[in-house]
């Protein structure tokens, strides 16, 4: 089994996933993160030394172009206004028992920089959005086949979730963690970026939720 990720806001909430593992900063049913899993085999050919971050983003966005909050949103308090290198994204998305393995595989891959903006909606349910960048599509679709295929050992009750519009995979498990959330975790990858989006909310996991805001911020890279 690959490593599991890590990330955690402020309060530690973590959902028992065994591939993405962002944390949620607190119990959805009254304000709501989870963690991306690792990767494959790497199949891109990138240097041994991880790009410069990017800094330029699209209008009205975050870095690497990560959709803007949704109106009376909190952000998480881990949240960087910047695009992060190598060590400091992979010691924000895994457990520290994945670094070495992770940091090499990235490199191999040609990362360039990533993010995890998170955030506490009006209702309660918390969200994040993780892009990482490569550079080349070679090194997304070596990620993306490493961390889908991570989610579908996903032990049950967890079940399956797919979404055609941007061939998005992912899971919706109502496993109920410590603070009594249930999560949905979807991925997809479009050019030289990989999108990994979670959903937490109170009880009962949104699929829908989460499918919708990953074909955001998909057709927002993609255009």
């Amino acid at each position: 089994m690959r490593g599991i990720a890590r990330y955690t806001p402020l309060i530690a909430l973590v959902p028992v996933i065994t591939a993405c593992h962002i944390v949620p900063q607190f119990s959805a049913s009254s304000s709501s993160s989870a963690t991306p899993p690792t990767s494959g085999a790497s199949t891109s050919g990138g240097g041994s030394t991880p790009s410069t971050p990017a800094t330029t983003s699209p209008p009205n966005s975050g870095p690497l172009g990560v959709l803007p909050m949704p109106a009376g949103a909190k952000p998480w308090d881990d949240n960087k206004s910047t695009p992060m290198g190598l060590d400091a994204f992979i010691k924000a998305f895994y457990v520290e028992s994945a670094f070495t393995k992770e940091k090499a595989l990235y490199t191999q891959r040609g990362f360039v920089s990533g993010t995890i903006q998170g955030w506490i909606n009006a209702d309660g349910s918390q969200q994040s959005i993780a892009i990482i960048k490569f550079k080349g599509s070679s090194g997304a679709v070596s990620l993306f086949d490493g961390l889908t295929g991570t989610l579908k050992d996903t032990p049950k009750p967890a079940k399956s979730i797919t979404d055609p519009a941007d061939g998005g995979v992912g899971i919706s498990d109502p496993t109920i963690d410590s603070l009594g959330n249930a999560n949905a975790e979807i991925a997809a990858h479009t050019g030289v970026y990989v999108i990994d989006v979670h959903e937490f909310t109170a009880s009962t996991p949104d699929p829908a939720a989460a499918k919708a805001l990953l074909l955001r911020q998909y057709q927002s890279l993609k255009s």
